[in-house]
């Protein structure tokens, strides 16, 4: 095992929630389990921990730092003011792509066709640099049904844009692999590329911290 003991590391996990009124909202199926993992994996390693947490299906041990937070709104805000202080950054969260234009205050009544005007969120990843050029900026990439190749040259794309070190990639289409899972396969990105066939998220978690490990 390779210890990242006193590294000061940031992990953002769950999927992000946006409101279209009062009582509905648009989020996706991300669980968190990815981001735990690593949360547990780096806190076995010694570091310094605190998760960034939106909507997710596991139950967050008490021994972690944790600030909740819904939409991508209020994660690019929390994440924005804590960057400055850390080491690592771990972008594990699914983070909504879009909002709504406006919201409503009230419910809105269902009994007529509803149309939804939506704008791009923020994109969180490419603010870090700007914010703390030094950091380690770990990225995760989910595509769905697409060529290894296109993987990865999704990968390097968000490496050029947003200046990542490092990118975790994988296609949720394949077998057991969906958000949600146990399990999943990726492909690990910098200069080089490092195929993790399928493994538990716990073992995938190792060879993450492993790499960063090795490149801190």
């Amino acid at each position: 095992m390779i210890f990242i003991k006193g590294k000061k590391i940031l992990i953002s996990l769950g999927g992000t929630y946006e409101p279209i009124d009062s009582v509905r909202g648009i989020t996706n199926k991300s669980s968190g389990k990815m981001g735990l993992a690593l949360a547990r994996e780096a806190y076995i390693r010694g570091a310094d921990l605190t998760l960034v947490v939106a909507r997710v299906s596991v139950e967050i041990p008490s021994v972690f730092n944790v600030v909740r937070v819904e939409t991508s709104a209020e994660m690019n805000e929390t994440i924005l003011k804590l960057v400055p202080s850390f080491d690592i950054f771990i972008s594990a969260a699914a983070v909504s792509d879009f909002e709504f234009k406006q919201i409503s205050d009230k419910k809105i009544d269902s009994s007529s066709s509803l149309f939804l005007n939506l704008k791009p969120t923020t994109k969180i990843i490419r603010q870090i640099k700007k914010v703390n050029p030094d950091i380690f900026l770990v990225g995760f990439k989910a595509e769905f049904n697409i060529s290894t190749e296109e993987i990865i040259q999704c990968a390097r794309k968000q490496i050029a844009d947003a200046g990542t070190d490092l990118v975790v990639a994988n296609d949720i289409s394949k077998e057991n692999c969906h958000f949600g899972s146990d399990n999943n396969e990726v492909l690990i990105i910098d200069d080089d590329v490092l195929s993790v066939p399928l493994a538990s998220k716990k073992e995938i978690a190792k060879s993450i911290l492993d790499i960063i490990s090795k490149k801190i």
